[in-house]
């Protein structure tokens, strides 16, 4: 059995003990996906390290270089998280911190941020064998909070969307994992992502996943394997990123 933790909020960041917790119980756990903007208490919190040492843990690490500013208001600069990730990377073996640039916010800078955060991760230990993207969602949620603080997403036809992920990967050079974006596997770099990885848990640390079969509770593309997700809607993410379905279109204690 695969835990994800989480895609419903950040474990890691806010809820350390209830991770730890969880982990500490289970008795037929053999890997442990964490998915997470903040990766700080993967290095401090006892618990936490404790289920590094113990179970097979890949760690998807979100870094789109928006830290603290008005689409990701709660999570921390990016030079904090490459200081985590620095002290994290030694702990695991070379793959196991999977990047995340995700989602793909078209802004002016996004090509620049791209490569600054790549430059970051490698200089911190965790060379990414490729980067796993996707453009942002305009789920009613979303729309409704965003409306009501009169921000826009940038929206791209699906050849602009190919030009900016072509620019990219000759950019960066490495391959684009795309997160359920089928249309556009077309464009040169780029495969699916599979995030959640029996294969990659077997190749990195001897496990014998690989042979389970794709998780029906996810979209019709998503390529990841059957887990168990130990988060809950319920636990709410205080990094309030404005774009993601998980937060509520109106949170009286999300920064304005």
């Amino acid at each position: 059995m695969i835990y994800s933790a989480s895609r419903r909020t950040d474990l890691t960041a806010f809820y350390p003990d209830y991770l730890a917790g969880k982990v500490a119980r289970s008795r037929k756990l053999e890997g442990v996906v964490v998915w997470t903007k903040d990766p700080r208490n993967l290095v401090t919190h006892p618990g936490l390290r404790a289920m590094i040492a113990r179970y097979p843990v890949i760690v998807q690490l979100t870094l789109t270089g928006l830290g603290g500013g008005r689409w990701e208001p709660g999570v921390p600069p990016p030079e904090v998280v490459a200081d985590a990730v620095r002290e994290l990377s030694p702990w695991l073996p070379t793959g196991a911190i999977r990047w995340r640039f995700d989602p793909l916010i078209a802004d002016d800078s996004v090509a620049e941020r791209f490569l600054r955060m790549l430059a970051l991760l490698r200089a911190a230990g965790a060379e990414p064998e490729e980067a796993t993207v996707s453009f942002p969602d305009h789920y009613p949620a979303v729309r409704a909070r965003l409306a009501g603080e009169g921000v826009r997403l940038p929206l791209l036809t699906p050849g602009a969307k190919g030009e900016l992920l072509t620019r990219l990967y000759d950019a960066g050079g490495i391959p684009l994992a795309l997160c359920c974006e089928p249309a556009l596997l077309r464009v040169a770099g780029t495969r699916p992502a599979c995030c959640v990885s029996g294969a990659l848990f077997d190749r990195l640390y001897g496990t014998r996943l690989g042979g389970l079969g794709k998780d029906q509770g996810q979209r019709r593309a998503c390529g990841c394997v059957v887990s168990t997700d130990i988060g809950s809607y319920a636990q709410r993410c205080p990094h309030n990123c404005r774009y993601c379905y998980a937060t509520p279109a109106s949170d009286p204690s999300a920064p304005q």
